[in-house]
């Protein structure tokens, strides 16, 4: 791994920065002084300094949110070589997806490298719900959307009561607002196909407290103070 890249892993700085640190003569891998910034490290081996403090990779926690495409895979990494969503934010630091969305779902994938938040974010006992807009062919009426909102219990898909609203209702399909308490496989595709409702469009927009809002498909941010305060609280 460079230099530089390993350093911002750490949470010393943006890469760019790390750069800076380099070619000022701030750092030292093992006991030598480098200045060149092709330099690659072992992780695994090298010790690396920055004005003579130790840098690990216990460094900054960082979190963000990706307003994800269709087409882009929500993990870390693809054996198939598709886009992923790593591949849309920053390299300076080593973030992974929370949960996932199937790769034709857009919206919101929450990104960080806080594996004990990550671990709270999917467990049901926490109870964050995940909201989505959802468009389905026809339009369910009062007995169906019932169903949703008292939770099912089919086979292997078990779900908590959602929150579900008709946004809007056309002569073919209907726009609809549903918010869920789990995180399982296909789980609102699952829903609407119980009820005979087929999903054709699939957004995500927020998770608990954090929103979408108007965040571009394929951009990121970073999430503001309040908004890391929130998240800490759930610990």
């Amino acid at each position: 791994m460079r230099l530089q890249k390993y350093m911002a892993h750490c949470g010393a700085a943006s890469r760019r920065k790390c750069e800076e640190f380099i070619k000022e003569g701030l750092v030292k891998v093992n006991d030598k002084l480098v200045t060149e910034l092709g330099t690659k490290i072992d992780p695994n081996v090298d010790r690396v300094y920055l004005d003579g403090k130790r840098l690990t990779l216990e460094g900054k926690k960082v979190y963000m949110i990706l307003n994800k495409p269709i087409g882009v895979v929500t993990s870390a990494s693809d054996e198939k070589d598709r886009p992923t969503v790593t591949d849309l934010v920053p390299d300076d630091y080593r973030v992974y997806p929370v949960g996932r969305l199937d790769i034709d779902t857009t919206g919101l994938v929450f990104l960080t490298n806080d594996g004990q938040l990550a671990n709270i974010m999917m467990h049901p006992r926490y109870k964050i719900g995940k909201k989505y807009i959802v468009t389905v062919d026809g339009t369910p009426n009062a007995r169906e959307l019932s169903i949703l909102r008292e939770g099912l219990n089919i086979r292997d898909l078990k779900t908590s009561p959602a929150n579900v609203k008709i946004l809007k209702s056309f002569k073919q399909d209907s726009i609809i607002e549903i918010e869920i308490f789990e995180g399982q496989n296909h789980q609102v595709k699952r829903m609407f196909d119980y009820i005979g409702h087929k999903v054709k469009k699939l957004k995500r927009i927020s998770m608990g407290e954090i929103q979408l809002l108007d965040l571009e498909p394929g951009n990121y941010r970073y999430l503001s103070e309040k908004e890391v305060k929130y998240l800490k609280g759930l610990k």
